[in-house]
């Protein structure tokens, strides 16, 4: 399942009932802070956080990305 743009603490009871085996949501837009939605909330199951907006023209460089992930 793949979700960008949302509140997910909102709808992350309903994220956790999909019961899919991995989520990958768009988080490199908030620096990673979405993410805390999933840890508050103790999400089962896995989380591919995607660490650039495919939809902006630029590319970020792999030093950033590294940052993201660390």
């Amino acid at each position: 399942t793949h979700m960008c743009y949302s509140e997910f603490n909102d709808i992350i009871e309903d994220i956790a009932k999909m019961d899919a085996d991995v989520i990958t949501i768009e988080t490199s837009r908030s620096e990673m802070e979405l993410l805390d939605a999933f840890v508050n909330f103790k999400y089962p199951n896995e989380i591919g956080p995607g660490v650039y907006d495919i939809h902006s023209p630029r590319v970020p460089t792999v030093t950033e990305i590294e940052i993201l992930l660390n």
